[in-house]
C-alpha cells in the first residue's frame, strides 16, 4: 500500500510570512517563534506520516526553494508544480490568478493508495489538491492542522503533534459546531473524527 503525504508549498515566501506576521508578539519574539514553529511542525510531519511509512513530498513552484523551516531527510522528495511563484501571484487579465495543474502534481506522486494534504491554504490550494484527488477516487484527507491554522494550533495547550485533528470544534460551543461541520458536509477530504 502506497502512502504518500504531500505538504504545498512550504516555500521561505509564505512560511517567512507567517512567522514575521504571527510571531513578533510572540514570548521571545520572532525567532524564539520561529524555532518553536520549526520544532512543532517537524515532529508533526515526522511522528504523523514518516514514522507510518509515508512517502514525504514538498511541493514548490519552480522558481522557489523549500524552507529552511522544513527538516528535509534524504528520502523526501522535492516535486515543481509547473509553476513559478511569480505568475501565480500575479493577478491575469481575467481578475483571476493562475493554479498549478492539480493532475501534473498529483501524477509526479506516483502509486497512491492513501493521501495526505497539507500546506498552504487550506481553503485554496490544499482543497483544491485534494478535491482532484478525491474526484480520481483516492483515499484522501486533508491535515488541517497542517495548513495556516498551524499557528493556532501552536497556541493550543490541547495540541498534540502524534494525531489529528487535534482541533475540537464543540470546544467553542454547538453553534461553532455546526458552522464548522457544514463546510465540510459535502467535502469528504475535509471529514474528519471529532
Amino acid at each position: 500500500m502506497e502512502k504518500q503525504f504531500v505538504f504545498l508549498y512550504p516555500i521561505p515566501q509564505i512560511i517567512n510570512w507567517e512567522i514575521e506576521h504571527y510571531g513578533w508578539h510572540e514570548e521571545g519574539g520572532t525567532d524564539a517563534f520561529r524555532k518553536k514553529y520549526k520544532d512543532v511542525l517537524n515532529a508533526c510531519i515526522d511522528v504523523r506520516y514518516r514514522q507510518k511509512d509515508f512517502v514525504i513530498n514538498y511541493a514548490i513552484f519552480n522558481d522557489t526553494v523549500v524552507s529552511d523551516v522544513i527538516d528535509l531527510q534524504q528520502k523526501d522528495k522535492i516535486i515543481k508544480v509547473g509553476l513559478d511563484f511569480k505568475t501565480h501571484t500575479t493577478k491575469q487579465p481575467d481578475g483571476e490568478y493562475p493554479y498549478p495543474d492539480q493532475n501534473y502534481i498529483l501524477d509526479q506522486l506516483g502509486e497512491i493508495d492513501i493521501l495526505r494534504v497539507a500546506g498552504f491554504h487550506m481553503w485554496d490550494c490544499v482543497e483544491k489538491l485534494a478535491r482532484r484527488a478525491y474526484g480520481r477516487k483516492l483515499d484522501v484527507l486533508v491535515d488541517e492542522d497542517l495548513t495556516e491554522f498551524f499557528i493556532g494550533r501552536l497556541r493550543d495547550p490541547d495540541f498534540k503533534v502524534d494525531k489529528y485533528p487535534t482541533y475540537s470544534p464543540g470546544k467553542k460551543g454547538e453553534v461553532g459546531y455546526k458552522f464548522f461541520m457544514k463546510a465540510r458536509r459535502e467535502r469528504p477530504w475535509l471529514w474528519q473524527e471529532y
